[in-house]
């Protein structure tokens, strides 16, 4: 039974761990992509993948007919930053992010906007996009030129934007990027410090194993020249 309770405890702590470690290789991957984005236009991104919040309901719609189909705000999109080539390849369904006029009344409102893709030219290299949301968004379209498109979304996720970009604000960051790092540094150095206590303990034991051994033949070789005389 001990065993068992002992087998179980080992494979607990395994995947206990397994998912420990899973967590922070996604918080430095976070932080990272995080980090890359140096310019308020930039999409924080790692190995030309990234990932864009949803702030508005412009895509708050009802298609489903395309990869990535409609999403509500604060949805977290996945995106490919995007290079000539594949901004030659867009086709109409596709959602793409570009840097543009938020407020169709205020020049001043920029930011990340991330429509589809309702008509290419390829001849101009241009695309129009439009938002989803036909309540907001019913005759209005942007014509954007290959070279201010950024990504393409790849998948979506709602309800995720929401705490991805509290993670992204200061208080955020420290909660849980720099706290479960400091956990782990704090784990990491009593692993330590026990595998050596422990290294030193059966050291001490096998020092004292050997000088026992060592005394009981040195009694039985000076009982045997006792014998002997």
């Amino acid at each position: 039974m001990k065993k068992k309770q002992n087998q179980l405890l080992r494979v607990l702590k395994i995947v206990g761990n397994t998912i420990f470690y899973i967590f922070i290789l996604i918080l430095l991957l976070f932080s990272i992509s995080n980090i890359s984005a140096k310019k308020e236009d930039d999409i924080p991104s790692l190995f030309n993948r990234g990932f864009v919040n949803v702030l508005t309901s412009s895509m708050d719609g009802e298609i489903k007919d395309y990869k990535v189909n409609s999403f509500k705000k604060d949805a977290l999109v996945f995106v490919k930053i995007l290079n000539d080539e594949d901004k030659a390849n867009l086709k109409k369904g596709d959602v793409v992010v570009f840097w543009g006029q938020l407020d169709p009344t205020d020049p001043s409102s920029k930011g990340l906007i991330i429509h589809r893709v309702v008509d290419v030219d390829k001849d101009l290299k241009r695309v129009q996009t439009q938002g989803d949301n036909k309540n907001t968004n019913g005759n209005i379209y942007e014509e954007t030129s290959f070279s201010g498109i950024k990504a393409i979304a790849t998948s979506k996720y709602e309800k995720l934007g929401s705490p991805i970009r509290y993670m992204q604000t200061s208080s955020g960051f420290f909660i849980f990027v720099i706290i479960p790092l400091m956990l782990l540094v704090v784990f990491e150095v009593v692993v330590l410090i026990r595998f050596i206590i422990r290294h030193n303990k059966d050291k001490l034991e096998l020092k004292y194993a050997e000088d026992r051994e060592r005394l009981k033949e040195e009694l039985l070789k000076e009982l045997e020249d006792k014998k002997k005389e």
